[in-house]
């Protein structure tokens, strides 16, 4: 359990006051933390991190003490149990995608960085250095450093806003496949509702640095159909594969029926 309490001055449009936010964040949920830009989203995962100080606060985190202002209780950012990922992925250019993840990794996590390596697919470019990556391949490099620590939080500040369609549903279904299977109490900043809709059990919406509104998002029941829309349809050639769109998933297959498929036809999905 994850639990922040903390006020500081902030400016914001309507001019300088106070952010000032309480919640609790239940382990293993993933929550949404939206508003317009300036609202104080990126200012709470920085709190969290470490990287900035409230004037009045505490922060709790599975009954270990981060943050408690009253008590001059403060970890460095090194002594959090964090897990960040940024929207410009903040890699070493210097480094292959192995010796960034390497970085970070404790003693004897050979095994961890191994099986982190083969579920976000980066096994072909190990050797090979951030530029020479595409956004969303630096993106699975963030997402596996953030990850090799088996962090108690794991925060994502816009890790989808520099990609283009494609890659963004590519790496939103990694995201939540890895937050499942690692069970990582996650907290997600995004501008986006299909980064909502498809990855957040929980919505936190802020505006000038208040909350605005706390919510539950549905979800389909595991393991029930669901139709979505289908937005674009192709074959690729190179592959022998029906390419589909929807709103948040890309989807291949080599089913000769999915010629028939058109544009806003709907598709049925099962999870």
């Amino acid at each position: 359990m994850i639990r922040l309490d903390v006020t500081m001055p902030r400016l914001f449009s309507e001019g300088v006051t106070e952010l000032q936010v309480q919640f609790t964040l239940p382990t293993g949920s993933l929550t949404a933390l939206v508003g317009p830009s300036g609202s104080g989203k990126t200012t709470l995962l920085r709190l969290l991190a470490g990287l900035e100080t409230p004037k009045r606060g505490q922060i709790e985190v599975n009954d270990s003490l981060w943050l408690d202002t009253d008590r001059r209780i403060n970890l460095a950012p090194q002594q959090r149990s964090i897990g960040y990922v940024f929207q410009d992925t903040a890699l070493f250019p210097n480094m292959t995608v192995l010796e960034n993840i390497q970085f970070v990794t404790p003693p004897h996590s050979e095994r961890l960085l191994d099986q982190l390596i083969q579920e976000t697919g980066l096994e072909p470019f190990i050797r090979q250095k951030p530029a020479a990556l595409s956004g969303g391949q630096r993106q699975r490099v963030a997402l596996a450093r953030a990850l090799i620590r088996r962090p108690a939080l794991l925060l994502l500040d816009e890790p989808f806003a520099a990609l283009d369609p494609v890659a963004s549903q590519q790496l939103r279904q990694l995201v939540l496949k890895l937050h499942n299977h690692w069970g990582t109490t996650t907290l997600l900043v995004s501008h986006y509702e299909t980064d909502v809709r498809v990855l957040a059990d929980r919505v936190i919406r802020l505006t000038q640095g208040r909350i605005q509104s706390d919510q539950p998002v549905l979800k389909t029941l595991t393991g029930s159909p669901q139709s979505e829309q289908i937005r674009s349809i192709s074959f690729d050639n190179t592959q022998q594969e029906w390419v589909v769109e929807t709103d948040t998933l890309s989807l291949r297959s080599t089913n000769p029926a999915w010629s028939q498929l058109k544009v806003n036809d709907f598709i049925q999905l099962t999870f």
